[in-house]
C-alpha cells in the first residue's frame, strides 16, 4: 500500500473527482440519516450539487448541514472509495449559481433559467476525506484545503 503526504493525497482524490461526478449523498433527518445519488460538481476547487428545489435534501440541508458524500471507484475491475465529511449550503448567489448552471450538463432538461424556483444549488464544503485505492486493504485518511 502506498502511503502519500496529504498534499498529493488531495491531488489523487480531485483527480478521481474530477473523472468521476456520480456520487452518494448522506444528510441528516431528523435522527435519521437520508443517501441518495447524486451529480457532484468540483468547480473552481468548490464542490456544487444541483437539484430541485422540493427535493428532500434542500429542506434536510436547511435543518442541519453536517453531510457526507460517497464516491464509489472502479479501476481495472477492482473497487475503491472516497469518503468527504463536510457541511453544505443552500447557495443563492446569482454569479455562481450560473457558473454552476454552465457546468450542470443536465440543467437544460430539467430547468428554463438560473431564476428558475426550483432550481437549487447546494454548495458542500467537504472538510476531510477517507481513501481506499482500488485494489488496495486499507484507507487512508486527510483534511482537505478549505476555500
Amino acid at each position: 500500500m502506498a502511503r502519500t503526504n496529504d498534499s498529493s493525497l488531495q491531488q489523487e482524490i480531485y483527480a478521481w473527482l474530477k473523472a468521476n461526478q456520480y456520487a452518494y449523498l448522506a444528510t441528516c433527518d431528523k435522527k435519521q440519516p437520508r443517501v441518495r445519488p447524486v451529480v457532484l460538481f468540483y468547480i473552481d476547487d468548490r464542490f456544487w450539487v444541483v437539484t430541485f428545489s422540493g427535493d428532500s435534501k434542500v429542506q434536510q440541508i436547511a435543518d442541519n448541514g453536517a453531510i457526507e458524500v460517497c464516491l464509489p471507484l472502479t479501476e481495472a475491475g477492482h473497487t475503491g472509495y472516497i469518503r468527504f465529511s463536510g457541511n453544505a449550503r443552500i447557495w443563492r448567489d446569482q454569479t455562481e449559481k450560473r457558473e454552476a448552471m454552465e457546468f450542470c450538463y443536465f440543467f437544460d432538461e430539467y430547468f428554463d433559467s438560473v431564476d428558475d424556483p426550483d432550481f437549487t444549488l447546494i454548495k458542500l464544503d467537504l472538510t476531510a476525506a477517507e481513501y481506499l485505492r482500488p485494489a488496495e486493504t486499507y484507507s487512508q485518511s486527510c483534511a482537505l484545503r478549505r476555500y
